[in-house]
């Protein structure tokens, strides 16, 4: 079986994001065929009601089950997850992978992030550094309490960027794509 993933990059980044980078390795180690993108709004603010991000994500899903692959995944990097959760929420994928959610900015709650990431109905996985300023882990407990299809992942001592417990976040999500995708 044919198995693939979009790879999403956070705010203003690029395919040729680290962190991708590092997922698309592991994920070829695996078998599974990732597909890295930039957003076409990249370097200006976000398209109203984020319209042509999910575009963009809706694409390369869309050439990559053109080209055989039955199963395919969503992935996003912080605002790439949010694009892609908002993305599975209206168009399931086979899974959606989020890597450090900014689920709630301090001061900046955002509702319809929360919603969207608790109507999943795919399997879903958050990888979380459990310091997350812009993504608190309470939040994710509550939610994944609530829908036994999100699965969480705590990184000890690691904020939103992971920082030195990066390659344990990318393992983590690489492992479970495997596992999931079958």
């Amino acid at each position: 079986m044919k198995r693939a993933a979009v790879l999403a990059p956070g705010y203003g980044g690029t395919a040729e994001q680290p962190i991708l980078r590092a997922l698309t390795s592991a994920l070829e180690s695996f078998g599974i065929e990732p597909r890295a993108i930039t957003f076409r709004t990249r370097g200006s603010r976000p398209s109203k009601d984020y319209v042509s991000e999910m575009a963009d994500l809706r694409t390369a899903r869309d050439a990559l089950r053109a080209e055989g692959h039955e199963r395919v995944a969503l992935v996003g990097r912080s605002f790439g997850g949010r694009i892609a959760a908002f993305l599975a929420e209206r168009e399931p994928p086979d899974a959606l992978v989020i890597l450090g959610h900014p689920i709630a900015p301090p001061r900046r709650p955002r509702p319809r992030d929360e919603a969207a990431l608790a109507a999943t109905v795919c399997p879903t996985l958050v990888v979380q550094g459990d310091t997350d300023e812009l993504g608190p882990f309470a939040i994710l407990e509550r939610l994944a309490a609530n829908n036994p299809r999100i699965d969480l992942v705590r990184i000890a001592g690691a904020g939103h960027d992971f920082g030195a417990r990066e390659p344990e976040a990318v393992a983590a999500a690489a492992r479970w794509l495997d596992s999931v995708l079958r």
